[in-house]
């Protein structure tokens, strides 16, 4: 039977980080809110996405891809920029949309759902270029080197349960009934935020690219 060699102050501090990490709002947040305001279904779909994007991180970080990185320095930054371009993209369609909807004449909960959520919510996680840095400085600060390979899994399930429960949670929250009722008629302004949200990670990014660029 496979025994856990990591201590519960080991543990502590890598799920409170992650915890506040994930409920910190960012790309994938405010993509379960702009779907969610319109329908159940999709929001929670995108979530699975989000996760599914979330556990590819999480199990080649704790499987050591930072050595990868190490070996390969121009895979980070080719990453990054091409995370970055699909941000952008998404962010400017995201805007779009959201501007249609407010010169559009039907009520927005008329909107049809949107298409390919689950797909929708895997790029915009996949695509955050901030994502492969946080989770390699997050594991080689609180995941020991000579981590046991049971350490190694509990430390992907956890991780991927408590995200799971977390993003679906908000995707339930947020097409609520009363969360709808208040909020549907404003959906055209979530598109557009989340879309500025979308395109300010991908300049964050790419102008700490240029500085590193500049100063290296």
């Amino acid at each position: 039977m496979l025994e856990s060699q990591m201590t519960a102050a080991a543990w502590a501090p890598l799920m409170i980080a992650w915890i506040v990490a994930v409920a910190s709002p960012g790309p994938d947040v405010f993509l379960l809110l702009r779907l969610g305001v319109r329908h159940r279904r999709p929001a929670v779909l995108a979530a699975l996405g989000i996760m599914t994007g979330n556990a590819l991180w999480i199990v080649t970080s704790v499987l050591g891809i930072s050595a990868l990185i190490g070996a390969l320095p121009w895979i980070l930054p080719a990453l990054q920029i091409v995370g970055a371009a699909v941000l952008l993209w998404l962010g400017i369609q995201s805007m779009r949309g959201g501007s249609r909807g407010l010169r559009a004449s039907a009520p927005d909960d008329a909107a049809p759902p949107a298409r390919r959520p689950y797909a929708l919510g895997f790029v915009t996680n996949i695509a955050n270029p901030k994502a492969l840095i946080f989770f390699t400085s997050l594991l080689s600060q609180f995941l020991p080197a000579d981590a046991t390979a049971a350490d190694r899994g509990f430390v992907i399930a956890a991780m991927i349960g408590t995200g799971l429960v977390w993003f679906v949670a908000v995707a339930v929250a947020c097409s609520s009934r009363p969360f709808r009722r208040w909020f549907r008629r404003a959906a055209p302004w979530f598109d557009i935020v989340a879309g500025a949200v979308f395109c300010l990670v991908a300049a964050i990014v790419l102008g700490e690219l240029v500085v590193h660029a500049l100063v290296g």
